[in-house]
């Protein structure tokens, strides 16, 4: 469109454009093609410094599935190619995929994000991670039982007959702790139930 714009001047000196409707709509929307633009620039320089997922794996994930498991299937592969390409076994990936997103020592989620063709933060642990789910997650990476999973702690020696282990729930991936064993009889406990 070709603008015939009028300019004048008012008696204190003010200068004003004077515009047809349509020129004034041109103008505007030649301004918002021109924000839309600016804003697709942005969006593209985040994309290559930070990464981006197919909307198949964003859907998957954001449907709950656990963000392994949806980049897993999205390349096609199966717990079994995914341990051999990293070096683990498939009881372990599935370990991983039944866990809260973020649990897994740092050289293992790498490893996972290169095997996959994903970046890094896709399986990072989610921000409304409670304080209390990262804390449980932190000690998880540092002294976990690679084999088992499992954060073993022992028995104080008033509980010497009764022991504990803090476990993973494997659908809410939250830490909780099993009591195993008998637990110590308080004094006179004996005494009451052999006179009852």
């Amino acid at each position: 469109m070709e603008l015939e714009p009028k300019f004048e001047k008012s008696g204190d000196g003010t200068e004003t454009v004077t515009l047809t409707r349509a020129e004034f709509d041109w103008l505007i929307e030649q301004a918002e093609d021109a924000a839309d633009l600016a804003d697709a620039y942005e969006g593209l320089k985040s994309l290559q410094e930070d990464g981006a997922i197919p909307a198949e794996v964003a859907r998957a994930i954001r449907q709950g599935k656990h963000p392994i498991a949806a980049a897993r299937a999205y390349r096609k592969m199966t717990q079994t190619h995914l341990a051999d390409a990293i070096g683990m076994t498939q009881a372990g990936i599935a370990r991983l995929e039944a866990s809260a997103p973020g649990i897994g020592r740092a050289e293992t989620i790498d490893s996972i994000a290169e095997a996959l063709a994903m970046p890094r933060w896709v399986f990072e642990p989610r921000a409304e991670e409670s304080p209390r789910e990262k804390l449980g997650r932190k000690i998880y990476n540092t002294s976990a039982d690679p084999v088992a999973g499992r954060i073993l702690s022992a028995a104080s020696s008033k509980a010497a007959r009764m022991s504990s282990t803090i476990v993973r729930d494997s659908k809410s991936g939250k830490f909780i702790t099993e009591r195993h064993g008998k637990a110590p009889r308080k004094r006179g406990a004996a005494t009451k139930n052999k006179r009852a």
